[in-house]
């Protein structure tokens, strides 16, 4: 198969050197635009995460967000998202398009501190059951600069499809890419209509802590009472966030995760200059059940903090039932 963006879409990098204040609401209605017609899912779609261009290389997703959405660097959670998503693609190739695959667990080795738009992935299966319904795949991420940014690997088992829910191929799985009619603001869903004003007030908190819209869809509200060294936050749970079936995405799981994990680490006394210096160095995550549910609830402890490395235990529950635990670890980063 192969399929990729025309040679007219520009990538991220060229994207980002408009002259123009980024349009929010024309690249979330865009998003809905291309849920509709290409599949996978809002999170995704905003994200950015398309097609890799035909260029006779293997066909899979890249990264390749607006500027509006990722004005710099790429953050962990979108990372997550894509190798998720790649990965689960590989195992496809042996099972069929168009099957449910859950994301049992995940490791991601994030090797560069900072990762730069567009991101291509290159995934294989490593080992599937002779039933078909475990599996184990691999993923690197390269970045614009042509740098190993990312290597991760996941466990995934084959589900049953929901009643009514078509699983449609994901775009990079489609022979031909469907075209993308236009969508206007006032034909929205209730859901699309619910994902675009999420991803404006996430634009808003952008602005005002100077992130970017694809951290600020997962972000957390912190409990600013929490005692040193450890970190809980909360999040309602909307359809930006969410996969083809309604549940929470991996990788925005896995980036919520390590999100609450930082946090925790960043709070220990004295540790400015600590958490200044430490970036993710690794993550384990363990999908415990489906994020499904009104509120996500994180709770993280630091187990081990030191000038070099920190460690982080973290929890997720939604509604009160355990949906992921995982492991991150944090390494000193010499500036450039």
């Amino acid at each position: 198969m192969s399929s990729g963006r025309s040679a007219e879409e520009p990538g991220a990098d060229q994207r980002c050197e408009v002259e123009h204040e980024p349009d929010i609401d024309a690249s979330a209605i865009a998003a809905v635009a291309r849920t509709r017609a290409h599949g996978m899912h809002y999170f995704g779609q905003i994200l950015g995460i398309r097609p890799r261009p035909a260029d006779g290389g293997p066909t899979g997703p890249e990264l390749a967000p607006d500027c509006s959405v990722t004005p710099g660097a790429v953050p962990p959670v979108a990372l997550a998202a894509l190798a998720d998503l790649a990965m689960g693609s590989a195992v496809r190739t042996a099972v069929g398009d168009g099957r449910r695959l859950g994301t049992v667990t995940m490791a991601l080795h994030h090797i560069a501190a900072v990762v730069i738009a567009p991101v291509s992935s290159a995934a294989h299966l490593v080992w599937i059951d002779e039933d078909q319904r475990h599996a184990l795949a691999r993923v690197d991420c390269i970045d614009a600069r042509g740098v190993l940014v990312a290597a991760g690997q996941g466990w995934f088992t084959s589900l049953p499809a929901p009643t009514g829910v078509p699983l449609r191929p994901l775009p990079w799985e489609f022979d031909e890419l469907p075209a993308v009619p236009p969508v206007a603001a006032d034909e929205l869903e209730h859901r699309e209509q619910a994902a675009v004003e999420a991803t404006r007030r996430a634009a808003g908190r952008a602005r005002t802590r100077g992130t970017s819209v694809s951290e600020e869809l997962t972000a957390l509200d912190w409990d600013a009472t929490a005692p040193e060294g450890t970190a809980r936050g909360s999040l309602r749970i909307g359809p930006e966030m969410t996969n083809r079936v309604g549940h929470l995405q991996g990788g925005a799981l896995y980036g919520i995760g390590l999100a609450a994990a930082a946090r925790a680490v960043g709070s220990l006394d004295g540790s400015a200059d600590r958490s200044a210096a430490l970036v993710p160095a690794d993550g384990s995550w363990q999908f415990l059940a489906p994020g499904d549910g009104e509120a996500l609830v994180a709770e993280a402890v630091v187990r081990r903090a030191g000038r070099r490395t920190a460690f982080a235990s973290v929890t997720l529950t939604v509604d009160g039932r355990d949906v992921g635990a995982g492991q991150f670890a944090f390494r000193q980063h010499a500036a450039d």
